[in-house]
C-alpha cells in the first residue's frame, strides 16, 4: 500500500477527529474562559510529558522491531506493556505525593493539587491508548485505528461538553479526557490480549530500549518546545493571554493537522520501504509533493486566518489573530522534518534526534523567556519559528549524511519561499480582497514549480 493511500486512510479517520475539534471550538471557547482555555492548555503540556515518560520510546520502537521481525512480533508488543504499566504506576505514586508542590510549579496555586494529580491520570491514559494505537499503526490497520481514535474523539469531546454545561469547569474537561482513555482502552484490551506473547527476554527488551529511549527523550523535548509556549505565557504574562495564544494555535494548527495522517502513515511505511529497498529512490517524489501541497494548505490559512479566526472563536480571545500567520509557517517548517530525519531512523542512529530537538528546545525556552517579556504574545510566536527551522535544518543536514537523497531542492525552496510570501502579505494586507488574489497567485506558483 502507497504512503498516500494509508494517508489517505487515516484521513479519514484524523481528519473526522480534527473536524469533531475543529468545529467545537466555538463552543469550547463559549463555555470557557481566556483563563480557563489557557489553563486547559497548559495542563495539556503537562498531560504530554507524563504520556512521553509512561512510553519511554516503546511505542515507537513498536514500528521497527514488529515490523522488521514477525518471529518475535508477540513478545515485542509485550515488552512494550510491561514498560508502560511499571513506569504508568510509579508515575501515580510519585504525583499523588508531590501534587501539592507541582500544583505551586504549574498553577501557581497548591489549591489545584488534585488537578495536578487528574493531570497525570490524563497522560497515563493517553500512553496507554497511543501505545495500542502504535500497534494497529505497525500492522497497517487504518480501519482499526480510525474507530479506536474516532471514539477516543467523541468520548472526550462529548463528555468534556457536557460537564462544562454543568459548571465543572478545567475539571471536568480533564476528568472527561481520563474517561475517554479508559474506555477506548477498555474496549481494546481483547485484541491486545491475542497478539501479547508473555515472555520477557533481554533479546528483545533492550533492543527496543536502546532504540526507543533516546526517541522518548526526542519526544520531551518536542513537546517543551511545542506545547511549552502556553505554560511559559501563563507564567510570564497571565493565563488569558495563554488562552489567545492557544486559540491561534488551534486555527494555525489546520496545517499542523493536515501533516496527521501523513506522520501517522509515514513511519511504518518508511520502514516497510527500506525494508523493499525503495526508500531512496522514492523519497525525492514524496518531498516534491509533500512539500507543495503542505505550502498550498499553510497558504490559505495565512491569509484567511483573520476571518477563520472571527468564524471559530467566541469574543475576548481577538489577541490572538497576529500570530496565527507566524505559526502557520512554524508547522509547515516542521512538516518537513519528517522527510528530513528520514536517514535518522532508518539507520537506527536516533541518539541525534534528542541532541537535535534539545538544541532546539533551549533555543525556544531562552527565546520565549527573552521575548515574551518585552513583546508578549507575538514573541512566543517568533520564538516558535526560530525553533522549527532550527529543527528542520540540523534534521535535514545529519538525514543527508547518513542516507543521501536526491532532493528536488528547487521545488522544495519554491514552497518555501511561497509561504514565506504569504505570512508577509498576511501582516501588511487588510484588505480581504487583495489576500484573495495574493493566495491564489502563490498557490499557482507551487502547483507550477512542483
Amino acid at each position: 500500500m502507497s504512503l498516500w493511500r494509508k494517508s489517505a486512510g487515516y484521513a479519514i479517520g484524523r481528519g473526522i477527529a480534527s473536524a469533531i475539534v475543529f468545529l467545537l471550538l466555538p463552543l469550547l471557547t463559549r463555555l470557557m474562559s481566556p483563563e480557563q482555555f489557557g489553563t486547559w492548555q497548559a495542563l495539556s503540556f503537562w498531560a504530554a510529558m507524563v504520556m512521553v515518560f509512561v512510553q519511554l520510546g516503546v511505542d515507537q520502537a513498536l514500528f521497527r522491531f514488529y515490523v522488521l521481525d514477525e518471529q518475535k512480533q508477540g513478545k515485542f508488543l509485550f515488552a512494550s506493556f510491561t514498560v508502560l504499566l511499571i513506569l504508568s504506576i510509579l508515575t501515580v505514586i510519585v504525583v499523588w505525593f508531590t501534587r501539592g508542590l507541582l500544583a505551586r510549579i504549574i498553577l501557581d496555586d497548591s489549591a489545584g493539587s488534585m488537578l495536578i494529580f487528574f493531570t497525570a491520570l490524563w497522560g497515563v491514559t493517553d500512553g496507554t491508548f497511543f501505545t495500542l494505537a502504535a500497534l494497529f499503526q505497525a500492522q497497517e490497520r487504518i480501519r482499526m485505528f480510525v474507530i479506536a481514535d474516532l471514539m477516543r474523539t467523541a468520548f472526550g469531546y462529548g463528555f468534556a461538553i457536557i460537564l462544562l454545561v454543568k459548571g465543572f469547569g478545567v475539571h471536568g474537561v480533564v476528568a472527561s479526557w481520563i474517561a475517554a482513555g479508559f474506555i477506548s482502552i477498555i474496549l481494546f484490551l481483547p485484541e491486545l490480549f491475542r497478539r501479547c506473547k508473555f515472555s520477557l527476554e533481554n533479546d528483545v527488551f533492550l533492543p527496543m530500549l536502546r532504540y526507543g529511549v533516546p526517541l522518548a527523550i526526542s519526544m520531551f523535548v518536542i513537546k517543551i518546545f511545542g506545547m511549552s509556549d502556553r505554560w511559559l505565557l501563563a507564567k510570564l504574562q497571565d493565563f488569558s493571554t495563554a488562552g489567545a495564544y492557544s486559540a491561534a494555535i488551534k486555527i494555525a494548527g489546520i496545517v499542523a493537522m493536515a501533516i496527521v495522517p501523513i506522520r501517522y502513515a509515514w513511519v511504518a511505511r518508511m520502514f516497510h520501504m527500506q525494508r523493499e529497498n525503495t526508500l531512496v529512490k522514492k523519497l525525492p517524489i514524496i518531498w516534491r509533493q509533500l512539500s507543495g501541497g503542505m505550502a498550498i494548505i499553510a497558504i490559505l490559512v495565512i491569509l484567511l486566518s483573520p476571518e477563520i479566526f472571527r468564524i471559530m472563536v467566541a469574543p475576548g480571545y481577538e489577541a490572538g489573530v497576529k500570530v496565527i500567520p507566524i505559526l502557520a509557517l512554524a508547522y509547515f517548517l516542521d512538516s518537513l522534518v519528517l522527510l528530513a530525519d528520514a536517514g535518522i531512523y532508518t539507520t537506527g542512529k536516533t541518539i541525534f534526534v534528542p541532541i537535535f530537538t534539545g538544541f532546539a528546545a533551549v533555543l525556544n525556552i531562552s527565546l520565549n523567556i527573552f521575548l515574551i517579556p518585552r513583546f508578549g504574545i507575538i514573541g512566543a510566536a517568533w520564538a516558535a519559528l526560530a525553533a522549527y527551522a532550527v529543527l528542520l535544518f540540523l534534521g535535514w543536514k545529519m538525514g543527508q549524511f547518513l542516507m543521501p537523497v536526491d532532493i528536488p531542492y528547487g521545488k522544495v525552496l519554491a514552497s518555501i519561499f511561497a509561504v514565506i510570501a504569504a505570512t508577509i502579505a498576511a501582516s501588511s494586507i487588510s484588505n480581504l480582497a487583495i489576500r484573495i488574489l495574493t493566495m491564489l497567485v502563490l498557490c499557482l506558483a507551487v502547483v507550477f514549480t512542483s
